[in-house]
């Protein structure tokens, strides 16, 4: 690695017409710990020095990994935005951007430009695109272990570098889409969870057909169940009959309602069924539980 700062390293690789056959190679990459904004990023060449003033465009694609500090990104496509740790941005080629560090903090960001046929594909599939530059991935060592193995075989002029140096880069592209992906459905798993709770709440005086829920929220059961037990520790209907366990305890205990009016009331089969129910959440019949806490309200 070329060497022009205490903080930065970087290299320029030479392309032959051999290697652009593997419609993925590599042309430069690179490590900056940029402590304030605005520093220049000198010693590069012609078009990617560039200035925050006047931004740059690319003829090739690039990806940015932040793993400390934050700063700004800003492309003709997207507009200006705030990018943090964790975060990917994806360069594209002839469109117009420009980022830099934030005063105080800085930032690290790991970085490497590529071209071929075979990203431009990934445009035209819809994979990646220009107008979805910024990637919140997380920090992630599947994404930062490729970036440091092609560190170490450009350093070294590993034989087969470029064949490489694809691989390398295939993997920071499919962790970093793989972290998205995860990260999306994460949140629509737990908004699913959330719903589901909401739902069951709401619902709590009566039996309810999760089977029929499921098919509500456009899921299987099988998928449904797995989803709210890995989330919550338990499956939905056990999460419901326990609300309904707690909704008997505050009749029993607020009202003088019969035993079998509260089953008929939070809809169970029958009044044994719920006694046995009760009895097995609780260690009590109905009857003994509402005596023990009047017992223990009594002077």
């Amino acid at each position: 690695m070329r060497r022009i700062a205490r903080d930065e390293r970087f290299r320029y690789v030479p392309v032959s017409r051999r290697d652009r056959l593997w419609d993925l190679y590599l042309t430069a990459t690179g490590r900056i710990v940029h402590r304030m904004p605005g520093d220049p990023d000198r010693g590069h060449p012609s078009p990617y020095y560039y200035t925050w003033e006047n931004g740059r465009v690319l003829p090739e694609f690039g990806i940015s990994y932040i793993t400390q500090g934050g700063g700004e990104f800003e492309s003709e496509t997207i507009g200006r935005h705030r990018v943090e740790a964790g975060t990917i941005i994806l360069l594209f080629p002839d469109v117009w951007h420009r980022y830099r560090p934030a005063e105080g903090t800085g930032w690290t960001n790991y970085w490497v430009h590529f071209a071929g046929a075979y990203a431009e594909r990934l445009i035209r599939r819809n994979l990646i695109s220009p107008e979805r530059p910024i990637l919140e991935t997380g920090l992630s060592d599947q994404i930062l272990r490729p970036f440091l193995a092609l560190f170490e075989r450009v350093e070294l002029e590993t034989a087969g570098l470029q064949q490489l140096a694809a691989a390398n880069i295939l993997e920071i592209l499919g962790s970093a889409l793989a972290a998205v992906r995860s990260r999306e459905e994460g949140g629509k798993l737990d908004s699913i969870v959330r719903q589901t709770k909401s739902y069951l709440a709401e619902h709590v005086e009566e039996f309810v057909d999760m089977k029929g829920l499921a098919e509500l929220l456009g899921l299987s059961y099988d998928y449904f169940r797995h989803i709210f037990k890995e989330q919550t520790g338990i499956a939905p209907y056990q999460y419901h009959l326990q609300l309904r366990i707690n909704r008997a305890k505050e009749l029993l205990y607020g009202t003088d309602m019969a035993t079998k009016d509260i089953a008929m009331t939070l809809q169970f089969e029958a009044p044994y069924h719920f006694s046995r129910i009760f009895k097995k959440k609780t260690g009590m019949t109905p009857t003994e539980w509402r005596q023990g806490t009047r017992r223990e309200e009594s002077p």
